[in-house]
């Protein structure tokens, strides 16, 4: 079963709605989840509550310089709430729904003051608690949009 919970979330991984710039896709959405990958392995993100903080931009940007060193890193905000355009991401708003605001993209301090945390869908949660598929996951996004 574990096995055709896998192929299913690799499929979603690899289907990944990506903005672009000037005709080149962007890499945020697939570092960003390489990030929580390592949170959830390191054991700083825990309970299926992504914060948005330092911790996890920090490991954002350090894979961006790894993984695609000659571009300029999309701000950190960006793949942290685009993601809500996934089904298995969304963000659990402190006011039981996301507040009313004027941009497209709500800003890092937008979220900071009214997002409680992100979390995955129970099933890729629950997934990316066994560290063998945790790995097949992180090796499906980077053979597919880092190599």
């Amino acid at each position: 079963m574990m096995g055709l919970k896998t192929s299913y979330y690799k499929n979603m991984l690899i289907s990944l709605k990506r903005g672009g710039y000037k005709g080149v896709l962007s890499k945020a959405k697939p570092l960003f989840y390489l990030a929580i990958f390592k949170g959830i392995e390191e054991g700083w993100i825990m309970g299926n509550k992504i914060k948005y903080d330092k911790q996890i931009e920090k490991v954002y940007l350090e894979f961006y310089k790894m993984y695609d060193p000659q571009s300029k890193p999309a701000p950190f905000f960006k793949p942290f709430y685009h993601s809500t355009g996934e089904s298995f991401y969304d963000i659990h708003w402190k006011e039981g729904k996301i507040p009313e605001h004027k941009w497209h993209t709500p800003s890092g301090k937008f979220l900071i003051d009214h997002c409680e945390y992100a979390y995955f869908d129970d099933g890729l949660w629950e997934l990316l608690q066994d560290p063998e598929s945790r790995e097949e996951l992180r090796n499906t996004i980077i053979n597919h949009y880092l190599r």
